[in-house]
């Protein structure tokens, strides 16, 4: 700080010295010196130089739209591929007579091939899904039942006046050891 302070005064000094002819560059920088007379300082309107723009950073934006597209491209090429490759070398399924004996599984009723695995090894089939149903139902109507056996016995419980309450005596407070408390300190 000190160090700038000493610099700029003697910049200041020797820009006082011969304000006209300044060959040194750094002494210009550092002064506060006024401008020389033969520079004339130019403004630009809105017509003529372009000016530095201060606009916000667009440098997310692109790495965003960049990560996008890469990644796109990363899984929609072999994507791409693959069901070309499927839809010319295997093609989709012929209807056919069925054998006499033969039961057809669930996934060889659907058409095209990517279908057909994709039937067959991620979605459940329509029987464990109709048991998964047919559970769920189950359950619902247990709870139903429950539920109506329930308000059955508060009903009962309060016609008759009849209830937990009643069956678990209250203790004496005589029966109660305060000894304790008397003495907290031993």
């Amino acid at each position: 700080m000190v160090a700038m302070s000493a610099l700029r005064a003697a910049a200041a000094f020797t820009a006082r010295l011969n304000p006209l002819n300044r060959a040194n560059q750094a002494a210009h920088l550092l002064s506060r010196a006024v401008v020389r007379s033969e520079q004339v300082a130019v403004r630009y309107g809105s017509h003529g130089k372009r000016m530095f723009i201060i606009k916000p950073t667009d440098f997310y934006d692109r790495r965003f739209l960049h990560l996008l597209k890469y990644y796109f491209l990363l899984t929609g090429i072999p994507v791409a591929a693959l069901v070309t490759f499927v839809n010319v070398f295997i093609g989709e399924a012929e209807l056919a007579e069925i054998p006499d004996g033969y039961e057809p599984e669930y996934w060889e009723y659907y058409k095209h091939p990517i279908t057909r695995w994709i039937a067959r090894n991620i979605y459940d089939s329509p029987v464990k899904d109709y048991e998964k149903m047919m559970a769920l139902v189950q359950i619902e109507a247990e709870k139903a039942q429950m539920r109506q056996k329930q308000l059955e016995v508060r009903k009962h419980m309060r016609e008759k006046g009849d209830g937990p309450w009643f069956h678990v005596e209250t203790l004496d407070k005589s029966l109660i050891d305060q000894g304790h408390k008397a003495t907290p300190d031993d």
